[in-house]
């Protein structure tokens, strides 16, 4: 063989190293843990289920992560600030009541350049990654938000306005979606994998499926409209499928999965209240913050429970990032 050949099987062996350390060390800080949050902590949960508390919160009642550098943002709605917390749990930076015109209840980080999106009752932001502000976006009605990690766009489920929109990377209206029969939007989630979007109604109880570009795919049900409460939220699953919370007595709530055809593949009883969930991408599974359990559970894939941390006051929010792994 020449010299020229071996040449070209170094460069190539070289580049393919170089690929490789870069793509694994991107997610180095972050390997697939649960952050969660009860009344007053902030809580980051390891794949065997030990917790490490930071305490210092009131009412943080929505987190994200970024899963490039392992930092958690969290809206702590009764403090009037957005915090960003490193690996470890301490403050980095702080956004406050000099900038944010209300109380911050949902909180969105965009994977791809570690900016955030924020709710307020009627706002919604975007900060950069060091907090600068990049907007502001008046007109809306509690909104709860969501990131599609393919390309910025963020999701709000105009929740009192009985609305979903799609908004680019720099805020603009993509699409306004009204679907019939929902008039409380109160739970939207994004699958990483492809970019479509499960929307839930609390209180018909309907389930929606959208495309990325906000084309209706699937309507279903999680249970039926006479049967239960409200349905609390929902979590997408890179399987195309979803996780949903649903309040039945208050006594004896369940945790349901559906496909990608929006058809119910199993559930699970015993929780009381569950107000928070995560699909774990690594392993299907699915983090439960059981809010009058006053625990943070963990289900498999198929529904079974394998870690349970009790001894929380009010949990209400759970999360896990998508690496692409």
């Amino acid at each position: 063989m020449s010299h020229k050949f071996f040449r070209i099987m170094k460069s190539s062996v070289f580049l393919f190293l170089f690929i490789f350390t870069f793509s694994t060390s991107l997610y180095a800080q972050y390997s697939g843990e649960c952050w969660a949050a009860d009344y007053y902590n902030v809580f980051k949960i390891s794949a065997n289920g030990k917790a490490s508390q930071f305490s210092g919160f009131s009412q943080p009642l929505s987190l994200s992560i970024n899963p490039s550098d392992g930092a958690c943002w969290v809206a702590d709605t009764d403090a009037v600030e957005v915090k960003k917390l490193s690996t470890n749990g301490q403050k980095i930076l702080s956004i406050g009541m000099d900038v944010l015109a209300s109380q911050p209840t949902s909180i969105a980080v965009d994977p791809r350049n570690g900016s955030v999106w924020v709710g307020v009752i009627d706002t919604v932001y975007k900060f950069s990654s060091d907090g600068k502000q990049l907007n502001k976006i008046g007109g809306f009605n509690e909104p709860i938000l969501e990131v599609n990690p393919k390309n910025g766009d963020c999701w709000v489920a105009d929740s009192s306005n009985g609305k979903v929109l799609r908004l680019s990377e720099s805020g603009g209206k993509l699409n306004t979606i009204e679907i019939p029969n929902v008039t409380q939007p109160k739970s939207i989630s994004v699958n990483p994998a492809d970019g479509s979007c499960w929307v839930l109604d609390s209180f018909t109880h309907k389930l929606v499926k959208l495309s990325a570009d906000g084309k209706i795919l699937l309507e279903s049900t999680t249970v039926p409209a006479d049967t239960a409460i409200m349905s609390t939220y929902l979590s997408a699953s890179t399987d195309g499928g979803c996780w949903a919370a649903v309040m039945i007595d208050m006594a004896n709530d369940q945790v349901i999965k559906f496909g990608a055809d929006g058809k119910k593949v199993l559930s699970a009883g015993g929780f009381s209240m569950p107000s928070g969930l995560a699909v774990d991408h690594k392993d299907g599974g699915c983090w439960v913050a059981d809010s009058n359990g006053s625990r943070f559970v963990k289900l498999s894939s198929s529904g079974a429970v394998v870690a349970n941390i009790t001894g929380l006051s009010q949990p209400k929010v759970v999360r896990v990032a998508y690496t692409g792994k």
